[in-house]
């Protein structure tokens, strides 16, 4: 039975179909541009969409709900990648710029991309190129109203920027308004909401016409509800375990109340409930009187 008029933009098969199918390279490349304001040539999807990489994990509904929503391909002049993100993960800068990096140093030396050197010989550093990520993220990650942010190397005291920029990196918070671009609004109205207006570009359309449920394949139909299932049950789960934390936390600050209250030593209490002093000492101010 069809439930699903779309399937989510932000879930791993639609960013994965949408972005990373070989038929589509017009829709990355918009993108790429709305972002980054360069046209992207001859773009070539390095781990392209394909339904076989969700066929092995079908059978664990555990497995589906980790599934990547990444995508990575070349282009004449640099190279691309994208990430997906719907909830906060610890030490999100830091992994993004491992991937970043990582993806700028494995060009290295590549057969084919290294220039001759003064001694005739390959320069392996020649090949490296320049990395550009795009983040998108479905959660609120820097405290101010800009949806957009687009990182480089500066010079903070001169102003200045490197001859060549090789490492760029943007974070796109669809949790706010106020898009510097009509084509970035248009991404947002697509992420968010997997539609689109009419006045959008060809290619956003595209996109959104591609996660009509109506336009997959029968087998996608039945990957999208097991993502929707796998997605719905972490839900359950994280909704589960905080509430359960919270109940433990209320106990544990309860019993550090009384504790206090009965001039136990605050070094002993953190160790008996295994609580951060610094904490308790701010909870033992709150409890003196004014």
């Amino acid at each position: 039975m069809i439930t699903l008029k779309k399937i989510l933009p932000t879930g791993d098969l639609a960013f994965k179909k949408v972005f990373a199918s070989v038929e589509n390279t017009d829709i990355l490349g918009g993108l790429i541009n709305d972002f980054f304001g360069i046209k992207a040539e001859e773009i070539t999807i390095t781990d392209p969409y394909s339904i076989d990489t969700y066929r092995n994990l079908q059978s664990d509904i555990s497995e589906l709900r980790y599934a990547l929503r990444d995508v990575s391909a070349i282009f004449k002049t640099a190279d691309f990648i994208s990430e997906m993100q719907v909830e906060r993960n610890q030490h999100f800068e830091e992994r993004l710029m491992y991937y970043l990096c990582t993806r700028f140093c494995a060009n290295l030396g590549v057969e084919g991309r290294m220039k001759m050197g003064r001694d005739g010989k390959p320069n392996r550093y020649s090949s490296l190129r320049p990395v550009y990520a795009l983040n998108i993220l479905d959660f609120t990650h820097y405290d101010d109203d800009n949806p957009l942010r687009v990182f480089g190397f500066y010079d903070h005291i001169r102003h200045l920027r490197p001859k060549n920029e090789f490492l760029h990196y943007a974070c796109f918070e669809l949790t706010k308004s106020g898009m510097e671009t009509e084509n970035q609004k248009h991404w947002h109205d697509y992420f968010k909401l997997g539609e689109v207006k009419s006045e959008a570009p060809d290619y956003i359309r595209k996109a959104s016409e591609i996660i009509d449920f109506a336009n997959l394949g029968e087998e996608e139909r039945k990957m999208a509800e097991a993502l929707e299932k796998a997605r719905d049950t972490m839900q359950d789960e994280l909704d589960y375990s905080f509430f359960e934390g919270k109940k433990a936390g209320i106990a544990e600050m309860t019993q550090a109340v009384g504790m206090i209250q009965n001039g136990k030593p605050l070094e002993d209490i953190a160790r008996s409930l295994s609580l951060p002093l610094d904490g308790l000492r701010q909870l033992y101010a709150q409890l003196q009187p004014n």
